[in-house]
């Protein structure tokens, strides 16, 4: 009894300095370790700073000036944690600053760092930073895309890019990155490029691939989620005396539709045109340019048919340029033609025209018409679209052109006895873009009659927009509302 106790004790013993044993030597490895990952600390910084410059330089072909202050951190990963340093480019005549590095992480292998000079770069990490985009960092980038980049990542994060035409002038935009990484698949042989940002107040998520394969081929999907837009293209470059050009074809896709472009580009203009397209089972051509020194674009879309209601449908893109911020950005300047050769299921209009210009930070449909082939056509002047309680409010002056006054009044099942000699009637319109509905404030006729009742008619449209079960959304509110308007104006 008292051996067996005996063994039990020693055995217990010998678990408890096996467990020792184990412990110390997994604080002796873990303090080891943390001293080994310690040694760049000891570094000279002086000469490190030179070292890191000529890897950058060599590694990632990057010259970029490094501060003396730099900080090495080691865990969870080491690093090296730097601030305000300079991207440079070197052009014949000089050397342009491509960007301000605010911080700069480098991340280094783990292995040899008990030797300053056999440093290695693992990955490098731009944050707070801001690049200039102009010209030369256009080609500087083009150039870079298409050739054989570095196997190791360069990330981006929380970051701008100021589009310029040159480092003289202001910024034309400003492009926000929350996340970009560039590196090089040697398994494919392609360049990847992946950028999530923020420009002219909307989101977008763009990637882009080079095809080293196919020297000059690569192709980019670009998504804009908040205005419900996808673009996806192949482009080959070209390179033409001192210019880069890129032609290819594209691809947009928005409200369930598909619109095949031919494009051709380089850093001042793209030119595009479609003619084989759809929305939903309606044929749509579409051609345009847009300047990029200063931003402005002139975009025609010609569509076969279409409901009139789809225009400010919240499935279209009009309707998400509207919701959404990216119309009120100063440098979003350009107009919008929207072309329709067939209204469908609309008892009064049968084309339309609408025109939308954007110009710093306004939208504005001046000169759209809508054309009846039996009676006349609507022109809108002096457009403006405002907010009011978080519904978008088309305020317009509207002029009704009659070319045939009997079938207008037929059109609107206005009574014999109420009708008058008729040319042109004169509204003034708030249009609701969210609920459809339409409240007129002024509403005249020419040729006027001799008593034509201004006063009459304005407290008649006033007490009508104040009435809370009147409202004009249909046409058999429309119709309603002109033969209550002509009796008012045949009560004198």
């Amino acid at each position: 009894m008292k051996k067996l106790k005996i063994k039990k004790i020693i055995s217990s013993l010998n678990e408890i300095s096996h467990f020792n044993r184990y412990l110390i030597l997994t604080i002796v490895f873990l303090f080891s370790y943390i001293f080994y990952l310690s040694i760049p600390s000891l570094y000279n910084y002086e000469s490190l700073q030179k070292q890191l410059e000529i890897k950058l330089l060599e590694e990632f072909k990057l010259k970029i000036t490094l501060s003396k202050n730099i900080k090495y951190i080691k865990l969870p990963s080491p690093y090296f944690e730097i601030f305000d340093s300079t991207l440079h480019l070197e052009t014949k005549d000089k050397v342009d600053e491509f960007g301000q590095i605010k911080k700069l992480k480098i991340y280094i292998s783990i292995g040899n760092l008990y030797k300053q000079e056999k440093l290695k770069i693992n990955k490098i990490l731009f944050q707070e930073s801001i690049f200039n985009l102009n010209n030369s960092s256009w080609k500087f980038l083009s150039d870079y895309l298409q050739n054989k980049a570095s196997k190791k990542k360069i990330l981006i994060k929380k970051s701008k890019i100021f589009l310029k035409q040159n480092n003289d002038h202001g910024a034309l935009a400003i492009f926000t990155i929350d996340n970009l990484d560039a590196f090089f698949n040697d398994k494919t042989n392609h360049n990847k490029l992946n950028i999530y940002g923020k420009g002219f107040n909307t989101s977008f998520d763009l990637k882009w691939t080079s095809d080293l394969n196919n020297l000059g081929k690569s192709k980019f999907l670009l998504k804009f989620k908040e205005i419900n837009l996808i673009v996806k293209s192949n482009l080959q470059k070209d390179i033409l005396k001192e210019n880069i050009q890129y032609t290819g074809n594209q691809t947009i896709n928005f409200i369930g539709s598909r619109i095949k472009t031919n494009v051709k580009f380089d850093n001042k203009l793209l030119i595009f045109s479609s003619q084989d397209s759809k929305i939903n089972d309606s044929k749509i051509s579409t051609h345009g340019k847009i300047n990029f020194h200063p931003f402005f674009f002139n975009i025609n879309f010609v569509v076969d048919k279409m409901n009139l209601s789809r225009i400010f449908d919240k499935k279209f893109l009009v309707n998400d340029l509207i919701n959404s911020d990216i119309y009120f950005h100063k440098n979003f300047n350009g107009n919008l033609t929207i072309d329709i050769n067939n209204l469908s299921k609309n008892k009064i209009f049968d084309q339309a025209k609408f025109i939308i210009n954007f110009n710093n930070g306004k939208m504005k449909f001046d000169n759209t018409k809508l054309i009846s082939e039996r009676f006349g056509f609507l022109t809108l002047y002096d457009s403006q679209l405002t907010k009011l309680n978080e519904d978008n409010l088309l305020r317009t002056k509207a002029v009704l052109d009659i070319t045939n006054e009997k079938k207008f009044y037929q059109r609107f099942q206005v009574p014999k006895n109420l009708r008058k000699p008729l040319n042109k009637i004169i509204f003034e319109i708030d249009k609701n873009l969210n609920t459809n509905d339409l409240k007129i404030y002024k509403f005249e006729i020419y040729p006027k009659t001799k008593n034509y009742p201004f006063e009459d008619i304005e407290l008649f449209l006033k007490n009508y927009n104040l009435s809370d079960h009147v409202k004009i959304n249909s046409f058999f509110d429309l119709k309603k509302f002109f033969n209550e308007i002509f009796n008012e104006i045949n009560k004198v």
